[in-house]
């Protein structure tokens, strides 16, 4: 798996994604609400914003995943739901790619 990365890596630069909460905040997410908590609520969302950053050339994405892990999710109430909000955002990201 490592040499094809490094194989692509040796025909020049990777673009990235940019912001996930930038995005989520430009169509009406507010900065208050859990960012990671709408894997579980509106997938949907956060799978368009992957391919928004996939159309506009980005070679890699990350997940919708900054804020998720325990002590980030329990000011939320949602410490319970780590795993299950880490799958969806997985889950969305490769559907994003898979898609394109």
């Amino acid at each position: 798996m490592a040499q094809p990365f490094l194989d692509r890596l040796r025909r020049g630069p990777l673009l990235c994604d940019g912001a996930m909460g930038t995005q989520l905040y430009a169509n009406g997410v507010d900065f208050e609400q859990c960012f990671d908590a709408l894997n579980l609520t509106n997938l949907a969302l956060v799978t368009e914003i992957h391919r928004a950053y996939i159309t506009a050339g980005a070679d890699v994405i990350e997940t919708n995943s900054f804020g998720a892990n325990r002590f980030k999710l329990e000011a939320f109430g949602l410490a319970d739901k780590v795993a299950q909000i880490n799958s969806k955002a997985m889950r969305a990201a490769k559907d994003a790619r898979d898609v394109m």
